[in-house]
């Protein structure tokens, strides 16, 4: 993605969740289009001629009026990224969920600002709709504590964007997949990298159930993208679909990860099906293809990487990954 140098140059923008997988991605491309911008996360990051780094408790308002003093855009993406954490833990994921776009609104009013928010909401909070595909038109329906959080830090944006009293963009993610600097570490998210991991060490691919179910797999720079173009909005739309637009079958995706895994000698991995665990979140079962249409119509953004590509790039970052590392233990 190209933006013109006086789209964010010479603002100043915060990361939040900058330690996580798409966080760190963003922070990496934001630096060929802003000589300002501020890492925010709970732990000491590797420091960079690039970056400013603040070591910040987003649940306290201390902190957002901190961070809406300095910044003029805000990309959110710290918080709890697990289902099931928000299911053992649901006051806790409540509170790491609202407490800080709340007070990020709060900050706006005391310092009389109004900041750019592009929050990273996720496209589960749709819930198990059997419309396919999915827009921005329908009406979310969330089945667990983590949609539902989400669902409702969005509608506190949406509420105080319509108030005026801050600018806010809504993303929701699809199946993100894809190389990072660093890993997700949910159980229950960044599938696909987990899974490349595992073939590379020898390990069967065990999909549940028949594999028939859609997915809509979207390439982290394809993400990235997304995230720079939101900022360039000027139409009062604030909630977008971050999706591919194509509905790829589970058991596919680990077919293509199986079969660029084996193209390396003495691999083998083949894909088994197995039963759905007793505990499995009927989110899990649910199909989704989510249009795109609104975002590519406001932007110039269109995702890039396909499917196959994206398995290819990623099959290839963790090859040149794990044999780097095996050769270092070596050595």
């Amino acid at each position: 993605m190209i933006l013109h140098n006086n789209d964010i140059n010479g603002k100043v923008i915060a990361i939040t969740g900058a330690s996580g997988y798409i966080g760190s991605a963003l922070s990496e491309e934001l630096k060929k289009y802003s000589n300002k911008v501020i890492r925010v996360s709970r732990k000491k990051l590797t420091p960079s001629k690039y970056f400013e780094d603040w070591i910040l408790d987003l649940t306290l308002l201390d902190s957002w009026i901190k961070i809406v003093k300095k910044s003029d855009i805000v990309f959110h993406l710290s918080g709890n990224t697990s289902i099931y954490d928000a299911e053992q833990e649901p006051s806790k994921n409540l509170i790491s969920t609202l407490l800080p776009v709340t007070h990020f609104v709060t900050a706006a009013k005391i310092l009389a600002l109004k900041p750019l928010m592009v929050f990273a909401s996720t496209a589960t909070v749709y819930g198990a709709l059997s419309k396919i595909p999915i827009s921005e038109n329908d009406i979310p329906e969330p089945i667990t504590n983590y949609d539902t959080h989400k669902f409702l830090a969005e509608q506190i944006l949406i509420t105080a964007h319509k108030n005026e009293i801050i600018d806010t963009k809504i993303l929701r993610l699809a199946n993100v997949y894809g190389p990072s600097l660093i890993e997700v570490k949910s159980s229950d998210r960044g599938i696909l990298s987990k899974l490349t991991r595992m073939a590379l060490e020898g390990e069967n691919l065990n999909v549940y159930g028949d594999g028939e179910y859609l997915r809509d797999y979207i390439y982290i720079k394809d993400v990235v993208a997304a995230f720079l173009s939101a900022t360039l909005v000027n139409s009062n739309e604030s909630v977008f679909n971050v999706s591919s637009g194509v509905g790829t079958r589970v058991k596919d995706v680990f077919e293509l990860i199986a079969s660029e895994v084996n193209k390396i000698p003495k691999l083998k991995i083949k894909v088994r099906h197995v039963e759905w665990p007793n505990n499995v979140s009927e989110i899990e079962k649910r199909n989704f293809v989510g249009s795109n249409n609104l975002l590519k119509s406001n932007t110039f953004w269109s995702p890039n990487i396909e499917i196959e590509e994206g398995i290819k790039l990623l099959v290839e970052f963790y090859v040149q990954e794990y044999y780097q590392n095996e050769s270092s233990k070596k050595n």
